[in-house]
């Protein structure tokens, strides 16, 4: 697994993490602010997916040559 791979998954674990803490709050500006943590970590590990890809296209591209 890729280093990539394994933090886009971290970021979706803490992203998980984060709603259940925002889904107990008592505070709705506190559970709108978790929330929107948990959409950028969300947002993260959709970056880390696309470079893991990125990476692996270049890898693929290098090695037909």
């Amino acid at each position: 697994m890729s280093y990539e791979t394994e933090t886009a998954g971290r970021y979706r674990v803490r992203a998980t993490e984060l709603r259940a803490i925002g889904t107990n709050s008592v505070d709705d500006q506190t559970a709108r602010t978790v929330e929107r943590l948990a959409q950028e970590y969300e947002l993260m590990a959709q970056v880390f997916d696309g470079i893991d890809q990125t990476g692996l296209a270049a890898l693929r591209a290098r090695g037909s040559n």
